[in-house]
C-alpha cells in the first residue's frame, strides 16, 4: 500500500504553499487484526485512560477495572505481549506477559486458532507493581523473525480507588460474540472469566469481555411512555396496555477520534453491553452496570485546536417490564 508524505514549504499554516510539496513513500501493512481493544498510541503519553483498583477489597468489580487486548495473527506467527510502566521521569520498565501473573494470558491457539489474548487485572498490577502510568506493547513476527506489528495502547493512569479518583467517569463493560464483515470474528471465542483480582473463578461466558474507562456521565434522562388503545363503539378509548421505559443519556468528555472510533463500532454493537456511573453528584442514584441498547449516536462536537470529541449517545433499558394491562 501507499501513503502520502505532506511536506511543508513554508512555516505558515495559513498559505497554500503549505501543500505544496507531496511525495509518494511506502507503507507497510500490519500483518494483524484488532479486536475492538481501544489500543492506540498517543505520543509521549500526553492523555491518559483512567484505571482503577482497590488493594482492599480484590473481588469487588465495581472498584477494581480490567482491559482486554485481542489479536488475530497469519499462521504460524509470534505475539509478544508487554506491559510497560512509565516512570515521572519518563523512564520506561517492561514486563514481557508469559502467565496469569497480571491478568488472563491466552497463548496463540487457546481462544482459537491464531488468535492471541490478554485480559489486563489492574488489581493485579497495583498489588504487584504497584500505582502509577502504564501502557501496553502487543509485536507480531512472521514465521521468518520479521517484524510485521507493533503497537503501544494508549497510556493508563492506575490509581486506587477512592470517590474522588474514580469521579467523572463512566464504565462500559460488553460481551462481544458474532463477527465483523471486513473486521474481526470473535465466533467461538468464550473465555472463563475470573472475578476482581483473579481469586475466584466464574461460570464460562457467552462471549469475549471488554471494559473501557472514560471520562464523562451516564444518567437517566427521562422515560418513553407507550400505550395502546381500543375504540369502542361509541368512539371512546380504551386502554389495553400502557408501558414506561427508561431512557437514558451517556456523555464521554473529551474522547479521541481512535478511542471513539473502535468504541462505537465495536464494543457498544455488542448483545450484551453494561454501563457504570461514578459521579459523586449523579441524581439518578447508583448505576451499577446497568443493561441497556444503543438507540441513537448524536454528531459529536469536535474541538478545533485538539480535535477531541464530545459524544452524547443515547441508550433504553434493555429489560423493558414496566407494563400495565388493563386486564
Amino acid at each position: 500500500m501507499t501513503a502520502i508524505k505532506v511536506n511543508p514549504a513554508v512555516t505558515d499554516l495559513n498559505t497554500r504553499e503549505y501543500l505544496a510539496t507531496i511525495r509518494t513513500v511506502s507503507s507497510t501493512k500490519a500483518d494483524a487484526i484488532i479486536g475492538g481493544d481501544c489500543c492506540f498510541c498517543f505520543p509521549n503519553c500526553d492523555w491518559c485512560m483512567p484505571a482503577i483498583a482497590n488493594l482492599t477489597n480484590p473481588t469487588d468489580g465495581y472498584t477494581n477495572d480490567k482491559k482486554e487486548f485481542i489479536l488475530q495473527v497469519a499462521l504460524n506467527s509470534t505475539v509478544v505481549g508487554t506491559l510497560i510502566k512509565i516512570a515521572p521521569d519518563g523512564t520506561e520498565t517492561p514486563t514481557v506477559i508469559v502467565d496469569n501473573t497480571y491478568g488472563q494470558f491466552f497463548a496463540l491457539g487457546v481462544l482459537r486458532a491464531n488468535v492471541w489474548g490478554f485480559i489486563l487485572d489492574w488489581y493485579k498490577v497495583a498489588n504487584t507493581l504497584g500505582f502509577g502510568k502504564y501502557k501496553f506493547n502487543r509485536t507480531v513476527e512472521n514465521s521468518s523473525a520479521t517484524e510485521t506489528f507493533n503497537e503501544d495502547s494508549v497510556c493508563f493512569q492506575l490509581m486506587p480507588y477512592n470517590c474522588d479518583n474514580a469521579h467523572r467517569t463512566v464504565r462500559i463493560e460488553t460481551e462481544q460474540f458474532g463477527y465483523f464483515e471486513g473486521g474481526f470474528d470473535y465466533t467461538g471465542i468464550q473465555p472463563s472469566i475470573p472475578l476482581a483480582g483473579g481469586l475466584q473463578a466464574v461460570q464460562q461466558g457467552a462471549g469475549w469481555p471488554q471494559q473501557i474507562r472514560l471520562y464523562g456521565r451516564f444518567f437517566r434522562e427521562g422515560y418513553d411512555y407507550t400505550v395502546d388503545n381500543i375504540v369502542l363503539e361509541g368512539r371512546g378509548q380504551e386502554q389495553v396496555q400502557a408501558q414506561t421505559i427508561r431512557r437514558y443519556s451517556l456523555l464521554l468528555d473529551t474522547i479521541e477520534n481512535k478511542l471513539s472510533y473502535p468504541l462505537i463500532t465495536d464494543m457498544l454493537l455488542a448483545p450484551d453491553v453494561r454501563i457504570s456511573d461514578y459521579n459523586i453528584e449523579n441524581s439518578s442514584g447508583l448505576i451499577d452496570r446497568r443493561r441497556v441498547t444503543m438507540t441513537d449516536i448524536g454528531d459529536p462536537i469536535i474541538t478545533t485546536l485538539n480535535q477531541n470529541e464530545f459524544y452524547d449517545l443515547k441508550f433504553l433499558d434493555w429489560k423493558q417490564d414496566n407494563v400495565h394491562r388493563y386486564k
